[in-house]
């Protein structure tokens, strides 16, 4: 788990709210629009990554890069 120096004390609270938004979406991929930001959040097998970003991010290019991450950290 990694969180940036602002959250580090809430690190296993956020990854505990990732998993609980991609389980009640009954989905391994999700993006949620905050309207200060937007939330994604993807599971690759035992893996599981959330971003939060600001509202004019790609979706096509933030998931492919957590896709990239994700299939890099389960080779």
């Amino acid at each position: 788990m990694s969180v940036d120096a602002a959250h580090e004390g809430d690190g296993e609270a956020l990854a505990e709210l990732a998993m609980q938004l991609l389980d009640r979406a009954g989905t391994d991929q999700v993006e949620v629009s905050t309207g200060a930001g937007i939330v994604y959040a993807l599971r690759l097998g035992e893996w599981t990554l959330a971003v939060v970003a600001g509202r004019f991010a790609l979706s096509s290019l933030v998931f492919f890069d957590m896709r990239q991450a994700l299939e890099e950290l389960a080779a």
